[in-house]
């Protein structure tokens, strides 16, 4: 029962203890349907088609020359 009373659930584990004094309070995970950011991102300019050629040359080997 000593144990119980002396944990500190806010505190945490020393690992936690070790993230947080590393990266500062508070720790908490991403809420899922919030942005990452408070300001609302520009969008993405629309990609340029790239264009790739490529010519491929074979010698048939079983031809008799």
């Amino acid at each position: 029962m000593a144990e119980i009373r002396k944990y500190d659930p806010s505190k945490g584990n020393a690992i936690a203890e070790a993230l947080r004094a590393a990266m500062g309070d508070p720790i908490r995970p991403a809420t899922p349907g919030q942005t990452a950011s408070d300001k609302p991102s520009e969008p993405e300019p629309a990609a340029t088609p790239a264009w790739i050629s490529l010519s491929l040359v074979t010698k048939d080997e079983t031809e008799a020359e």
